[in-house]
C-alpha cells in the first residue's frame, strides 16, 4: 500500500533506524509498502524511514526490480566525487554532496541470509544518500559549514535538527577523515615489507639479516598503526555521528581486514625472510 512520503520540516526524518531483528511477515508488509510508494511517485529508492518507518531497510529499482537491503553497512570504501543530489524531503532544492565512487556493503535479504554487495559510480552514490536517512542524516549534512549556513537561512524554518541532540549543531561530514591516513600508513608500510619478499634472490645473506630486522621493526610500526587507527576512528565516529562511514561496523570491517593482511606479512616475514 503506498504511505505518504515524509516532507519538510517533518523532524522524523532525524529518528535514527533500528536494526530488523524479526524477517516475518511484518518487514514482507514494509517492503511491499516501500515498494509501492516508489510506483507512485516515481522513485528510483526510498529507505523505510522516509515514509515514517523507523526500520533500516532500502529499496532499489535495478533492472525494473525492486530489490531490499535489510540492515545495510558499508564495510569499504574508495575514491570521491562531488556530483549534485536531491531529495523529496526537501523539494526544489539540490546540493553538490562529496560522495566515494565504489563501496562494498553488508546487509541482509528479506529471509535473513546475510549477502555482500559492491556498488559503483552513480549506484555508489545513490546507495550512500538513502543509507544516510538511515543513520538519522540528509544529504545537507555532507556539505561544508558555509553552504549549510546557506541552506538554513534559505529554508522557512531552517534546518532539521539532529533528533539525537536538538538543542546543538551537529559537526559536518567531513571530505577527508583523519583515521584514513593511519590507513594509509598502514597500507604503504605492509606493501613495502612484502615487496623485501623478493630480495633474498640477489643480496648477501648479511644483507637479508639486515633486511629482516628492519621488516621486523616494520611490523611494529605497522601495528603501531593500525591501533592508532581503532583509536582516531573511534574519536571521529563520536564527532561526526551523523556520517553514515563512521559507524562502528565499518570500523571493524575495516580492522578485521587490516589484521588480516598484518598476520598474511608477519608470517611471510618469519617463515621467508629470516636468515
Amino acid at each position: 500500500m503506498q504511505q505518504p512520503l515524509l516532507k519538510y520540516p517533518d523532524p522524523r526524518i532525524r529518528l535514527i533506524s533500528g536494526n530488523v531483528r524479526f524477517f516475518n511477515e511484518t518487514l514482507h508488509d514494509i517492503i511491499e509498502d516501500m515498494t509501492d510508494t516508489m510506483k507512485a511517485e516515481g522513485l528510483d529508492a526510498l529507505t523505510a524511514i522516509q515514509i515514517g518507518i523507523q526500520y533500516n531497510v532500502i529499496v532499489l529499482k535495478e533492472n525494473g526490480e525492486y530489490v531490499p537491503y535489510v540492515n545495510a553497512r558499508i564495510v569499504r570504501h574508495s575514491g570521491q566525487a562531488v556530483e549534485t543530489e536531491r531529495t523529496p524531503y526537501y523539494e526544489n532544492m539540490s546540493v553538490d554532496v562529496p560522495r566515494y565512487t565504489e563501496i562494498s556493503i553488508v546487509y541482509e535479504d528479506p529471509s535473513g541470509e546475510m549477502r555482500t554487495r559492491v556498488f559503483e559510480a552513480e549506484a555508489a552514490r545513490v546507495f550512500q544518500h538513502q543509507l544516510d536517512y538511515a543513520f538519522g542524516s540528509t544529504f545537507v549534512d555532507r556539505v561544508s559549514k558555509e553552504v549549510k549556513k546557506q541552506i538554513d537561512d534559505h529554508l522557512e524554518f531552517g534546518l532539521v535538527k539532529d533528533s539525537r541532540d536538538p538543542d546543538a549543531t551537529s559537526e559536518t561530514c567531513p571530505s577527508v577523515f583523519y583515521r584514513d591516513y593511519f590507513r594509509r600508513g598502514y597500507k604503504y608500510t605492509m606493501l613495502a615489507i612484502a615487496g623485501t619478499f623478493v630480495t633474498p634472490f640477489f643480496v648477501s645473506e648479511a644483507a637479508r639479516s639486515t633486511i629482516y630486522t628492519v621488516d621486523k621493526y616494520g611490523l611494529l610500526l605497522t601495528l603501531a598503526l593500525i591501533v592508532g587507527y581503532f583509536f582516531y576512528a573511534e574519536y571521529e565516529t563520536k564527532k561526526y555521528k551523523q556520517c553514515t562511514s563512521c559507524q562502528t561496523g565499518n570500523i571493524i570491517g575495516t580492522l578485521a581486514i587490516a589484521f588480516a593482511q598484518l598476520l598474511i606479512v608477519t608470517a611471510g616475514v618469519y617463515l621467508w625472510m629470516a636468515p
